[in-house]
């Protein structure tokens, strides 16, 4: 194993401080990487190739210069001269990916490019390639690659907000596994497409600062360009794909609690946030000296100690932090390795400006909302906090976890608050709030609403508005002035918000199980259109606080559906996304389209079935109606797999199908267990969903995980493939983009004393080995309908119906798929 050395000249050392000037304490190694240059070694080549998982770089002909080796150990080289780079995705879903990105067409199959120049850095053997592949010289460096380095490094630092520095940090610095080859990646400036990087990375990407979400991918394609950038290809390695042995990557360090202390001052502009914070954690490998943390980079870290977790003993550490505006991802540079299991608490100070800003008239936007302090991962990590937040005296914060202490000390006030269970993130609300609170009296679930007590400028700015067009007029006109500010009165609707959150409790606890946690507090925030929910405390929007009047007085009456289901989805994240987390940003749909699955259930129950068929009529039209600058609708762009990297610059809408085809592949499973004529049809169905919880809660589980529940709970009719697998099912809708259309041709006619149906249905539009499992309704008078059973057809075809039925009285129509139970194409 290859070791980077502390140990650097004395002359390359003043070097390094001369450009860095740092006021912290600097690891010397780190500080060399960062300080890249050439040492005047070249190669020259000719038909080299360099192969690298998917990728292929051909160098026809040109020459390669070395940069300095640090601490004994090549590092880099820049290449000049005619070159091309091949991308053959590893598998289907990633060529269709790229050839959204690129605009081809569906023919489409291997990304291309020519350059005259590309910089390469690299922790394996690469170094030892080029030398073999031409004769190693030594002169002066070469001023047109110096100059190409630069632009490389400039374009990391301020497009792609990459610290390769940091990375090639950790190659040495901390442990790799046997056998494990080095990072190898790539920045080239193509003829064809924008300024691209290249990175495969066999200990995760999450180490470039990806996130700790990808799942353990290992290859990338990411593109800087105002237009079109954005993550163009990530998957694991290409033979990870073809043997179907892919894993998530183990995380660096485990962190068991934190303890955040925060100062919030206002002063004159938006508010500043100070804070300390301490973190319990321990190696989950031996050997663990370079730990990255996520952090909002307007927060500047001020100090960084360590100490043995049972003792109050603390050191300065360096750390990383470099410019807010460029690769500022934030990381600590242990002095020794951790061994392996052993707690150490890690404390760190920091200041800055942008987790707050102020939205006047004394309310406040929480910006920041995962990363206002360290940490190793939100929604990645389980951990139990304490959180103190000292803010001046008049204002309120609103807290995840429960409120143990709140006093006044001088023009501050102080509140603590501690989680009793392990959560995934920590969140908090800042400004004036009026309270409302209720606890159901069946089930014991408390509610706590606090709405705006005070009013941001945009309301004022609106209200000027209406009232100049003659728009907006309060409810009760007394004839007397109105204050400005009291027309658009937000606190109206606490009650109903209120009401929403209990009854969802008592629809979810019943389809999921109950929540461990029997509290949670619901805030309003300024922004408009926007929720978010977090562990016991959830976010709703401004409007959702307005009444319908209201809403339609501002020009918001298209916001109803959006308005009524808020509150339902927001809450669904308490089991989906808290209580269970997800694997990677591809099992993401198991927390966003199972909460609006759930708020698709509490429709059904608290609007009957018109609105909950008008929600799923909702779902379809996002689906496969184009969005305003949309290439193609949602459900075209990308499957529900795909997540949030869905959204492109050809589909900004992707991100919809996570949310709404998510949801719908649970309409389906459910409307395909549902045992009619039974005292609970959706007994199977609620029997799954609470294993689901019960098998994953704290844990992060994957699609594949999801699917194993499935096959447990499935029925007979189900098990098309006849293996007791749902690989069909999920292949289609988690995996793929098709979806079908239906059309039939149903005659009724009176035989005796019953009732023929004959005719035909027909899917269209799927390939042959599409499957469906298609319900077929029977319409009674007043709106009633029973199920008389369901239809098996596979790829673009049409199945005949012929069936005598006893019915209590004339039926009005019999329908295939009538209420869209299989997601299709209106």
């Amino acid at each position: 194993m290859r070791r980077f050395g502390l140990c650097l000249a004395l002359s390359w050392l003043g070097v390094v401080a001369a450009w860095s000037a740092p006021t912290h304490p600097v690891d010397p190694t780190y500080a060399a990487l960062r300080g890249d240059r050439l040492d005047g070694r070249s190669v020259e080549v000719s038909g080299m190739v360099l192969e690298r998982d998917v990728f292929r770089f051909k160098l026809d002909s040109g020459t390669f210069s070395f940069l300095k080796p640090v601490a004994g150990h090549a590092v880099g080289a820049v290449f000049r001269g005619k070159g091309s780079y091949r991308l053959v995705p590893a598998t289907e879903g990633e060529r269709r990916e790229l050839a959204l990105q690129t605009g081809e067409d569906r023919k489409f199959e291997v990304l291309a490019d020519t350059f005259d120049e590309m910089v390469l850095w690299f922790g394996d053997d690469t170094a030892a390639e080029i030398e073999r592949a031409g004769t190693l010289r030594s002169g002066s460096p070469d001023a047109g690659a110096a100059d190409a380095l630069e632009r490389a490094n400039r374009r990391m630092r301020k497009d792609f907000h990459i610290n390769v520095a940091l990375r090639l940090l950790a190659e040495d610095a901390n442990a790799a596994t046997p056998g494990q080859a080095g990072v190898f990646l790539v920045y080239v400036n193509g003829k064809r497409y924008p300024p691209a990087f290249a990175a495969v990375d066999p200990r995760g990407l999450g180490g470039l600062g990806f996130g700790a979400e990808t799942g353990g991918d290992e290859t990338a394609l990411l593109i800087s360009d105002s237009n079109q950038g954005g993550l163009w290809y990530l998957s694991h390695l290409r033979r990870e794909m073809e043997a179907h042995q892919t894993h998530p990557m183990a995380d660096l360090a485990e962190a068991f609690d934190y303890r955040v202390d925060s100062r919030v001052t206002l002063g004159g502009g938006n508010p500043e946030l100070a804070g300390t914070t301490t973190v319990r954690l321990a190696a989950t490998d031996a050997g663990l000296r370079v730990l990255r943390f996520d952090l909002l980079p307007q927060l500047r870290i001020e100090s960084a100690q360590v100490s043995p977790a049972d003792q109050e003993a603390w050191k300065d550490v360096p750390f990383v932090q470099e410019d807010k505006d460029e690769d500022g991802d934030a990381a600590v540079v242990f002095p020794e390795p951790l061994a392996k299991g052993k707690a150490v608490a890690l404390r760190l100070t920091y200041r800055g400006l942008g987790v707050l800003h102020d939205a006047g008239g004394g309310s406040y936007v929480v910006s920041a909302r995962a990363s206002w302090y360290p940490n190793l991962g939100a929604f990645a990590h389980l951990a139990t906090y304490e959180l103190r937040y000292r803010v001046p005296k008049g204002n309120e914060v609103v807290s995840v976890g429960t409120l143990i202490d709140s006093r006044t000390e001088g023009n501050e006030s102080v509140s603590t608050w501690t989680t009793d269970l392990p959560i995934r993130v920590a969140g908090f609300n800042f400004g004036k709030f009026k309270k409302l609170s209720k606890t159901d009296a069946q089930s014991g679930f408390a509610v706590d609403v606090y709405s705006a007590a005070a009013t941001p400028d945009i309301v004022y700015e609106l209200e000027r508005f209406l009232s100049a067009q003659g728009n907006l007029n309060p409810e009760e006109d007394t004839g007397a002035p109105v204050a400005e500010g009291s027309l658009l009165k937000t606190d109206r609707l606490a009650g109903s918000v209120l009401a929403q959150a209990l009854y969802a409790d008592r629809v979810f606890s019943t389809y999921f199980g109950p929540l461990p946690e029997r509290r949670v507090a619901i805030t309003q925030q300024v922004e408009w259109n926007y929720g978010q929910s977090w562990p016991s405390l959830i976010f709703m929007p401004y409007m959702a606080f307005l009444p319908s009047i209201q809403r339609a007085q501002i020009g918001l009456s298209r916001a109803s559906d959006f308005v009524e289901d808020v509150c339902f989805h927001e809450f669904a994240h308490q089991w989906w996304g808290h209580l269970l987390g997800w694997s990677s940003y591809r099992d993401q749909w198991l927390s966003e389209g199972f909460a609006e699955f759930s708020a698709a259930l509490a429709v059904q129950f608290s609007g009957g079935p018109a609105r909950y068929d008008h929600f799923w009529k909702q779902a379809r039209k996002t689906l496969f109606e184009r969005h305003t600058g949309d290439a193609m609708p949602p459900n075209d762009a990308a499957p529900v797999d795909l997540g949030g990297r869905a959204s492109t610059h050809r589909s900004p809408s992707g991100f919809r199908v996570m949310y709404s085809k998510g949801a719908y592949v649970l309409e389906m499973l459910r409307s395909m267990m549902i045992e009619s004529g039974t005292p609970n049809p959706d007994a199977r169905f609620i029997a799954m969903m609470k294993d689901f919880v019960s098998a994953y809660t704290r844990k992060a589980p994957s699609t594949a995980d999801f699917q194993k529940v499935v096959e447990r709970h499935m029925t007979p009719a189900m098990d098309l493939a006849g293996d007791h697998r749902m690989d069909w099912f999920f292949d289609q809708w988690v995996h793929g983009t098709e979806v079908p259309r239906y059309r039939s041709d149903l005659a009724v006619k009176k035989e005796g004393d019953k009732y023929r149906v004959s005719g035909r249905v027909a899917q269209e539009g799927v390939s042959e080995r599409f499957a469906a499992l298609v319900p077929l309704d029977v319409e009674l008078a007043k709106g009633k309908t029973a199920r008389l059973g369901t239809l098996r057809i596979t790829g673009a075809s049409s199945v005949p119906v012929d069936l005598a039925i006893s019915l209590p009285e004339p039926p009005k129509r019999v329908t295939a798929n009538a209420h869209g139970e299989v997601l299709a194409r209106d």
